[in-house]
């Protein structure tokens, strides 16, 4: 199976989490109301992480999930970055995945539930703040290793 990257709209990823644009200059932005956590031990921690940059095409083998929390990833440093979802559910449906390229003046919230693919940048390095709710158990995250790789190349469709 195989998908191409069409450009990221808070339209297209609604059914997925939020999109938060961030322009320089504009009044204070808040992700608040986008952050879940259905579970009163887990903690907020934010990560800075440099993610490299992956090239096109990528075979997706792993997705991963939060089921009981959001997930944020902040651009600080970044031209574009990989975003690729599927809906909630107990395995990823690669049916109904979508892959997206996200500019890096896009913040991203995933729902928690939402299966996708680890944070990777495209074109260059990219450098990022990740919010997540974290216990410390086995319910922080769950990975599922793809039996047959996703295939993402540029190009939408």
């Amino acid at each position: 199976m195989q998908r191409g990257l069409a450009d990221l709209t808070e339209a297209a990823f609604a059914p997925f989490g939020t999109v938060t644009p961030l322009a320089p200059g504009a009044a204070a932005l808040r992700l608040a109301a986008e952050i879940e956590n259905a579970r009163p031990a887990a903690r907020l921690e934010v990560d800075f992480t440099t993610a490299p940059p992956l090239a096109l095409p990528h075979f997706a083998t792993l997705l991963e999930r939060h089921p009981a929390n959001s997930q944020s990833f902040i651009p600080l440093r970044v031209a574009r970055y990989l975003v690729v979802v599927t809906p909630a559910g107990d395995q990823p449906d690669l049916t109904q995945a979508r892959a997206f390229a996200a500019r890096g003046d896009q913040a991203i919230t995933y729902r928690a539930g939402i299966w996708h693919h680890p944070l990777a940048a495209l074109d260059a390095p990219g450098f990022f703040a990740i919010l997540t709710y974290r216990a410390g158990d086995a319910d922080d995250t769950t990975l599922f290793p793809l039996a047959m790789p996703l295939m993402l190349r540029a190009g939408a469709g």
